[in-house]
């Protein structure tokens, strides 16, 4: 079976293609062929060694995309021929033909998303969703900061925010202050025309999906007992109880629950996808993806097309 992986940690120039066993089913789980999946920063960290432990070769990728073909006995909730997207929990092996999945870890696709636009939806949808409604419990009360508002966990962000009633501002680079805006952000921020430490408002949650040295500074614009989640690096506890406020790096928990809420958001068009780029599903494709997404300051999605005929 066809699959894109790496043999050894390191550069984007280690991902090759890969023939590995075909995944087989047991009877909790189904066997989803695979029409596209989506590449996320964490897969250049994983094939940069940020799990030293892994066993070769390893194929990335966590965003799943495609159809049942096969399934266990114990899966009742879904049909062979069903269209289906979701994360694996091991944040691997979708950048496959083929992918063995827990049903747990699906959902059916939304009816009005093709294969690329329900790639782009699990991981960072997810993340979004989880760390937003779940873990801040965002109201109509609350003020939101988002740092990378334009990239695919930000602007999922901004769309969940303003769902759950917050006013929310954005913080991106001048080319992206309007898709910031199109995605619903009450303000946008050109964090190089205005750092954003300068500000003189305050917020009651602030959403880093960036991380850097610069989070320290955004601290003082918490309000007391505020909420800082950042899903790129561990805030400081110091500066946490400095400023009498939470602070955690989060790490998502996939479950059906959340892919279901996703694809009701997606299909009543309160949640759209931005996909900015489309790679092939070949060494050369996946090494483009890689080498794009590790310079930062992707808009949105870049999604893989592991199958031609995507309207099936």
């Amino acid at each position: 079976m066809k699959a894109l992986g790496v043999q050894r940690f390191g550069s984007k120039d280690e991902l090759t293609e890969l023939e590995v066993t075909h995944p087989t089913v047991n009877e909790d789980a189904v066997i989803v062929e695979q029409y596209a999946t989506s590449v996320n920063p964490l897969d250049f960290k994983l094939r940069e060694g940020k799990k030293p432990d892994l066993d070769f070769p390893v194929v990335l990728g966590s965003d799943i995309s495609g159809i049942i073909v096969e399934k266990g006995e114990n899966v009742t909730k879904f049909s062979i021929g069903d269209r289906v997207f979701g994360v694996t929990a091991k944040s691997r092996q979708t950048y496959a033909a083929y992918v063995s999945v827990p049903q747990d870890q699906i959902f059916r696709s939304p009816v009005n998303a093709g294969f690329l636009e329900a790639a782009a939806l699990p991981l960072a949808g997810v993340t979004a969703l989880q760390n937003l409604q779940d873990r801040m419990q965002l109201t109509d009360v609350d003020r939101l900061l988002v740092i990378g508002g334009a990239g695919g966990v930000g602007l999922f962000a901004i769309q969940i925010a303003k769902h759950l009633g917050a006013t929310v501002t954005a913080v991106g680079s001048s080319d992206s202050q309007q898709l910031m805006k199109d995605a619903g952000a009450d303000e946008v921020i050109d964090y190089k025309q205005q750092p954003v430490h300068t500000l003189s408002k305050t917020f009651t949650a602030i959403f880093d999906c960036v991380g850097g040295s610069s989070q320290d500074e955004l601290f003082p614009l918490l309000e007391r007992d505020g909420c800082l989640l950042s899903i790129a690096r561990d805030p400081s506890e110091q500066l946490a109880r400095k400023h009498s406020v939470t602070a955690a790096f989060t790490a998502i928990s996939p479950s059906q629950s959340l892919l279901s809420k996703l694809c009701a958001l997606y299909e009543s068009e309160t949640l759209t996808v931005h996909i900015s780029e489309t790679f092939p599903f070949t060494e050369r494709g996946v090494q483009d993806a890689h080498e794009k997404i590790e310079k930062g300051h992707t808009k949105g999605k870049l999604v893989m097309k592991i199958q031609e005929d995507e309207e099936r």
